[in-house]
């Protein structure tokens, strides 16, 4: 099971989130048989979907994450719990694009520009909605902006997803460096310092260090202390009762008229694939009970 931790370094002045999201990352591709590029990209948004997931402080509370841009993938879409239950998709997950000039998977390409939204609904009249212009396409880069512009908080953002010559998921993982306000300015400089000349995370992982290895790295901080840890999984909440909803929502007429057309009303989860089917009788049952 994939791993997340919380730690705080330099006499608790700087918060550090940290997560090992391989085996996520990987069954995502399969779920929706990805290409390289939209594994790559979906990936790395899991990657701190999930770290801001772990910030959620009520059982009921929700996270949206929303990546929009005009390169091939178009949009990605990643909601998360607190309970650190994840799910995605890509609008267009076979895409596949030439290696960039680095010989890596050019994930900037396939996003292009856009938009990054993140969606907090933690229980308030109205959820919390933060949106940034995408700065690059990388993802982290993005992050780091989104979270110094949205929500006024200078972040280190660090995540990536290697991908083996086999078509499997090596390694993916992702850290957040945030400075808390009383924070020191030189530990401030030296954060910068570190991160500039640090190796990549999936680099790091390669080397076989844990994600305990890597916040200390990344901070410069042996002493670092571990606050919270918990694990996180690919996990779908679609049931036969929110599907039974969309089609109230769709009306009467046009599901049967649907039903007609094709022999049968069958509806897809973005999220799982998974495949609800309905015929004609179940229809009328259905809309007979929200008559009465």
């Amino acid at each position: 099971m994939d791993k997340i931790k919380k730690y705080l370094a330099y006499n608790k002045s700087v918060r550090v989130l940290a997560v090992d999201a391989t085996q996520m990352v990987q069954e995502i591709r399969d779920i929706h048989n990805l290409s390289n590029l939209a594994t790559a990209a979906i990936g790395r948004v899991m990657i701190v979907a999930t770290m801001i997931a772990s910030t959620l402080k009520n059982k009921e509370d929700r996270l949206t994450v929303q990546v929009k841009g005009d390169g091939p993938l178009s949009n990605i879409t990643v909601c998360a719990n607190s309970n650190l239950d994840i799910k995605g998709y890509v609008t267009n997950p076979q895409v596949e694009l030439p290696l960039n000039s680095e010989g890596k998977i050019d994930v900037s390409k396939g996003i292009g520009l856009g938009t990054l939204t993140v969606i907090k609904d933690i229980g308030l009249k109205e959820p919390y909605i933060g949106t940034c212009e995408l700065l690059s396409g990388e993802i982290g880069d993005d992050f780091a902006y989104y979270f110094n512009v949205s929500e006024q908080t200078p972040s280190v953002v660090s995540v990536g997803v290697l991908i083996g010559k086999d078509g499997n998921v090596k390694h993916a993982g992702g850290y957040i460096i945030q400075p808390l306000p009383e924070c020191k300015e030189e530990v401030i400089d030296r954060l910068e310092s570190i991160n500039i000349k640090l190796p990549h995370m999936t680099q790091l992982m390669s080397e076989g260090r844990n994600i305990d290895d890597i916040a200390k790295n990344a901070t410069g901080d042996s002493d670092i202390e571990t606050v919270y840890e918990n694990e996180c999984r690919v996990k779908c909440d679609c049931s036969q009762k929110r599907i039974e909803s969309t089609i109230v929502a769709l009306g009467k007429e046009d599901a049967l008229n649907i039903y007609k057309e094709n022999g049968k009303l069958e509806i897809s989860c973005n999220f799982c694939n998974k495949k609800y089917s309905f015929n004609e009788q179940e229809i009328e049952d259905l809309f007979s009970k929200q008559e009465k």
